[in-house]
């Protein structure tokens, strides 16, 4: 997908007014430079750098994508949108935040720009293709696992990324966050821009009433 968002960025938003200076820098080390450092290699027109970004945080995004609206034709656009409008702000990223807490905060809200403008016309229900599951988490059986058990989980997995969708606006954020994303009550708090009691009783209300639909939906066997 990098590609593509390069093709798309160059000629068209660059990154810097004045004659970048070429790093010395060859791939293998900027890969191992941490974000701020490849944030100041692209303030410097480094687009190589940006490309690295990319490749980086180009899964989370479309997790997050996927789990706020479902498996839709324009995912990948979507993950696009988010990496131009980093591009084109990045500039203007003063590292007073972790990078990875803008680059949710700019995720979740293009999730929710696209649920607003299309209520009507994207599928929730629509399942995963084979081809694109290593875009998300899979679950692989081990040899002694009885498959009917397999298929019971990922029957009870698919309902649960669907009832999640059903929550309110701000469930879904700090369960995807906390859940899926695995990060802390202060950098949840930090993207949603709210305290961290509001991110713990917004999780313990939004597992709750995911537990109660979960139960509804399949029975009492899930959990």
């Amino acid at each position: 997908m990098e590609k593509s968002i390069i093709n798309v960025i160059k000629g068209k938003y660059p990154l810097s007014t004045h004659t970048s200076q070429p790093s010395p820098l060859g791939w293998e080390e900027k890969n191992k430079l941490s974000d701020q450092s490849l944030i100041s290699l692209i303030k410097n027109g480094d687009k190589e750098a940006f490309n690295i970004l990319v490749k980086r945080y180009e899964k989370k995004v479309l997790n997050i994508l996927y789990l706020q609206l479902g498996n839709i034709p324009d995912l990948e656009d979507l993950a696009q949108e988010v990496f131009i409008k980093i591009f084109k702000n990045i500039k203007g990223f003063r590292g007073e935040a972790k990078f990875s807490t803008w680059i949710y905060r700019i995720t979740m809200n293009v999730a929710y720009d696209y649920k607003r403008k299309n209520k009507e016309m994207y599928s929730l229900d629509e399942p995963m293709k084979e081809d694109e599951e290593d875009t998300f988490e899979k679950v692989i059986p081990s040899e002694e696992e009885d498959p009917l058990s397999v298929v019971e989980r990922e029957d009870i997995r698919s309902k649960l990324q669907k009832l999640i969708r059903e929550l309110p606006k701000e469930y879904q954020e700090v369960l995807i966050l906390r859940e899926y994303e695995g990060l802390s009550y202060e950098e949840i708090s930090n993207i949603l821009k709210c305290p961290v009691g509001t991110v713990e009783s917004r999780l313990f209300r939004a597992r709750r009433e995911l537990k109660e639909k979960l139960l509804r939906e399949v029975g009492s066997y899930a959990l």
